[in-house]
């Protein structure tokens, strides 16, 4: 696997494991906030964003520059939950869908068009947030675990994830992909 989505310094180099954590729920300001660090604790990226604005965006930014890498954007009318993977430019450059029925299936597609068979799915327990994303072959691409329910994410009012990414894997791309499959997860609740 090499796929470059954001930009060649956020392709893994080796399987790279990384923490997200996520403040649960809106502040008062309508704001959406994380952070994420590699294994050796070193801050990766920043999760920004605002709820209490037209374009509900949210943006993945790069941990030591804080410049924007790349962000999510909902698409307002849609028959099926949309979220548009953008880059700072506002370039599509990939679309995630929900689609409802008996069983939720989440598609993942590069590029700026959802036609034809999308490039990933995500499977697993969402609601529980154990997933796989998987290529067009059905092999797994990145793994998201929720943390257990511990004290600490209890006392800072957070959730906690363990997202593993392939060698030649976009880093930011699967990171963003698990805060919109959890934002889109939580809109529903």
């Amino acid at each position: 696997m090499n796929v470059v989505i954001s930009d060649a310094k956020y392709v893994a180099a080796q399987e790279t494991r990384f923490k997200s954590k996520e403040k649960v729920g809106l502040s008062i300001s309508g704001s959406d906030s994380g952070k994420v660090y590699n294994e050796d604790g070193s801050l990766a990226f920043l999760i920004k964003g605002k709820h209490i604005s037209l374009s509900d965006a949210i943006w993945l930014k790069d941990g030591e520059t804080e410049e924007p890498v790349l962000g999510m954007k909902k698409k307002l009318v849609s028959l099926h939950q949309t979220v548009f993977v953008v880059k700072p430019n506002e370039d599509v450059v990939g679309i995630v869908k929900i689609k409802l029925g008996l069983k939720k299936k989440i598609s993942l597609f590069l590029g700026d068009s959802d036609d034809g068979d999308p490039t990933y799915t995500a499977e697993g327990g969402m609601r529980g947030k154990r997933f796989d994303v998987c290529d067009s072959n059905g092999d797994v691409v990145c793994k998201v675990e929720k943390d257990s329910l511990n004290m600490r994410n209890m006392l800072t009012d957070q959730d906690t994830y363990n997202i593993t990414v392939p060698a030649g894997g976009d880093s930011a791309f699967f990171v963003l992909v698990c805060t919109i499959i959890d934002e889109l997860f939580h809109d529903e609740e």
